[in-house]
């Protein structure tokens, strides 16, 4: 109800569409992975080169990247664990409830090795929390499948930007979004975009989502066996800088 009310509400007084965003806890800030820790101009320009340089390692090894718009290539390698300018949505409120209830836990030199583990309700672990998160979608550009812009915001589908070879998107209903600005003028903290914030005590959401196995680490992130695009990525892995990582490997 609390969702429907928003997007009700934004869509009839401004033209944003309502999105989700699972969390653990809430930060200071909502900053896209490429931007967290980063304090000065020079640093945030030297992460946007860093991150040119891997996009363009894929392309030269991926032939698939040949296949679809340019556009979306960075939002597709945030999807599958580059740091980029892009931050990751659902339009499914059950799978940001279950991002919201487990604890993603890294190793690895750039935590490109991840695993996802139930949350335990404790004396310090109460509640989950769903981001609501409000995007421009006034303007649908028809060069570009998926993709949608208005004054401030960018929202790129990658079920209908990139192949279909790429399942994860599908799996989690997932979107992306940044705001808007030149190379050297992004903002790096989209936390503006915050519509509302719904806190569930932990042991209510899990028992909403029950054990079901659409609901599984298996189905959210299919393995490179049934998801040909992540195959693809990790098979032609781009060399790992500290600053932008790499493609995960999910359950190893």
């Amino acid at each position: 109800m609390a969702a429907g009310y928003l997007k009700f509400r934004f869509a009839n007084n401004g033209g944003e569409g309502i999105y989700f965003r699972g969390q653990r806890k809430l930060y200071g800030s909502l900053s896209p992975t490429l931007f967290r820790g980063i304090k000065t101009q020079e640093t945030c320009d030297k992460c946007i080169s860093y991150l040119s340089e891997v996009m363009d390692q894929y392309r030269e090894t991926c032939g698939i990247f040949q296949e679809f718009g340019s556009w979306s290539h960075e939002a597709l390698l945030q999807h599958y664990g580059i740091s980029t300018t892009w931050i990751d949505l659902v339009d499914n409120v059950w799978v940001a409830l279950w991002f919201a209830c487990h604890r993603a836990v890294s190793s690895g030199k750039n935590d490109e090795f991840l695993h996802f583990e139930k949350r335990v309700y404790g004396n310090n672990d109460v509640y989950a929390y769903i981001l609501l998160i409000g995007v421009d979608i006034k303007k649908r550009n028809s060069r570009r499948p998926g993709y949608y812009t208005g004054d401030n915001t960018e929202l790129l589908d990658l079920r209908m930007a990139a192949p279909s070879i790429f399942l994860r998107p599908h799996a989690q209903h997932g979107l992306l979004f940044r705001c808007k600005g030149c190379v050297n003028g992004r903002s790096t903290d989209y936390s503006d975009r915050i519509r509302g914030i719904l806190r569930i005590r932990l042991n209510d959401a899990m028992e909403w989502l029950g054990s079901g196995k659409m609901l599984s680490t298996h189905s959210l992130f299919p393995p490179p066996y049934y998801d040909e695009g992540y195959k693809i990525l990790v098979s032609n892995a781009a060399a790992i800088t500290s600053n932008v990582g790499k493609i995960q490997y999910i359950g190893a």
